[in-house]
């Protein structure tokens, strides 16, 4: 369904998303300064259809957690494709990039930010997607289109990037797709696509033989649902499928729940003799959440959460500012629903929790919350106001 017009809980994301505080803190996140030497600013407009926003909204009914889970997953798939990118091309002075099934730009804002716009080309088959991205980051559109045979984009590419399209198709789609975007790579290509595994499916749902289950149901309710639902595959299929897109035996890279700690990613290089040993290296940085924010008797706030990392199986600390003054948490709380999720041991002490006394009838703050790697790396767990008045804790 196309909006016609913003909802109240939209504006509100669209405010939080034009202040100052939000954007200084989006920026250091990506790291880079608000304005560049790239002669424009970090970009932080959001098309109203934008169906992953929509999602969080409806899911949350708040706009601080939406667009801090919105942004703070674009920032990790930032991240992601840009480790494999550099991996394989550490001079990137004349690589063509494919942001293929790009959407509304949730990832490529940051990377049409880091990379000159002119060498990085969008596709997707909602063609005001497509137009909202080429007009506002300046990158090539290129509409795709139901059938991949009638895709033609009119040149090769470099580094070609799928987030969330494959996880989204049924067999015949997924193997026509794979196909088709190998056959766009250059001699030295290499594609990068996630999918959904078979570890995420539900207790209830079995994965069938052939090693792929299609349910014809998505959070996009504007496409086909038998031509896009949800798709959960194991190793197997995918391996077979690459096999028949690349050839017989043919090497690929699995890094497992690499796209914002849910999906994997695969990588497949045209070159079949190319090293994917590099990868070895490659790391998921710290990832986690806010779940409590509350402002309780007497003024006090409290906050609470979880914060890890797959490459330590922990973190430092959670560092959390408000009112001007900076905090620091351990993660010593025992959440053991965090390594049941993950299925990982080393993440049960992963929880932290601040209590801080503040004066009463001051104004609603604005926090910020990121959770810092041994390395130093941070990820973004929440920005915004403390409590909204829509709260329903």
């Amino acid at each position: 369904m196309k909006h016609t017009h913003q909802s109240p809980l939209q504006a509100r994301a669209n405010n939080l998303c034009n202040s100052p505080a939000f954007r200084d803190v989006i920026a250091r996140h990506m790291g880079v300064p608000l304005q560049n030497s790239m002669a424009t600013p970090l970009n932080l407009t959001i098309h109203p259809n934008d169906q992953m926003l929509d999602h969080s909204l409806r899911h949350f009914g708040q706009a601080g957690p939406a667009v801090s889970q919105y942004f703070g997953v674009a920032l990790e798939q930032y991240r992601a494709a840009d480790q494999i990118l550099k991996t394989f091309f550490p001079d990137l002075t004349h690589v063509a990039i494919l942001d293929f099934a790009c959407g509304y730009g949730r990832m490529l804002r940051f990377l049409a930010h880091a990379i000159p716009p002119t060498q990085i080309w969008a596709s997707d088959i909602q063609r005001d997607a497509v137009d909202f991205v080429s007009t506002q980051f300046a990158v090539h559109g290129v509409y795709s289109e139901a059938d991949p045979s009638k895709f033609a984009p009119e040149r090769k590419f470099d580094f070609i990037w799928v987030a969330s399209l494959f996880s989204h198709l049924p067999a015949s789609l997924f193997d026509d797709w794979l196909a088709r975007l190998s056959a766009l790579l250059t001699n030295d290509g290499v594609l990068c696509f996630s999918v959904h595994d078979e570890c995420l499916l539900p207790n209830e749902r079995a994965m069938p033989k052939n090693g792929i289950l299609f349910v014809p149901e998505s959070e996009n309710s504007e496409l086909d649902r038998h031509a896009y639902g949800t798709t959960h595959v194991s190793e197997f299929f995918v391996r077979q499928a690459i096999e028949r897109a690349f050839g017989k035996s043919h090497p690929y890279f699995r890094i497992k729940r690499g796209l914002a700690y849910q999906q994997d990613i695969y990588v497949v290089a045209k070159n079949p003799l190319r090293s994917m040993s590099a990868l070895d290296i490659f790391r998921w940085g710290p990832w986690g959440w806010v779940d409590v924010r509350r402002i309780l008797e007497g003024g006090a706030l409290q906050l609470s959460g979880w914060a890890t990392s797959f490459d330590e199986g922990g973190i430092d600390r959670v560092f959390i500012s408000f009112d001007g003054q900076a905090h620091e948490c351990q993660t010593v709380v025992e959440r053991r629903d965090v390594e049941a999720v993950f299925q990982d041991t080393r993440l049960r002490w992963s929880g932290w929790e601040l209590t801080q006394a503040r004066k009463v009838g001051g104004n609603i703050p604005f926090v910020e919350v990121s959770a810092q790697a041994h390395n130093g790396e941070r990820a973004l767990l929440y920005a915004g106001p403390m409590i909204e008045t829509n709260d329903r804790t």
